[in-house]
């Protein structure tokens, strides 16, 4: 018999992103901060806001849950790309 897919098996590692797509339609963004604790982003039913949640699967950390407006999202984005372009490449080791 075949063996069959278990994404059970294949969860998120720390740092990585996982996209959920419905064709051209991006359903949610989410990212592992830590074993323990993930964020995801999506856009809400209207498309006037995206909703960001944290949680934390060992329930030390209350649940945030808000939503985040496109001004706000385009301002977060345009700094984490200004961070992002500050950083120094990491040398590879050969």
């Amino acid at each position: 018999m075949a063996k069959t897919l278990d994404i059970i098996d294949k969860q998120l590692e720390l740092g990585q992103v996982k996209t959920i797509r419905t064709g051209e339609y991006l359903d949610y963004v989410e990212l592992l901060f830590s074993p323990t604790t993930k964020v995801q982003f999506a856009p809400s039913e209207d498309r006037k806001t995206v909703r960001l949640s944290v949680s934390d699967n060992t329930l030390q950390l209350p649940q945030l849950d808000c939503l985040i407006t496109k001004e706000v999202l385009r301002n977060y984005i345009i700094n984490l790309k200004n961070i992002y372009n500050q950083l120094e490449d990491e040398e590879e080791n050969t």
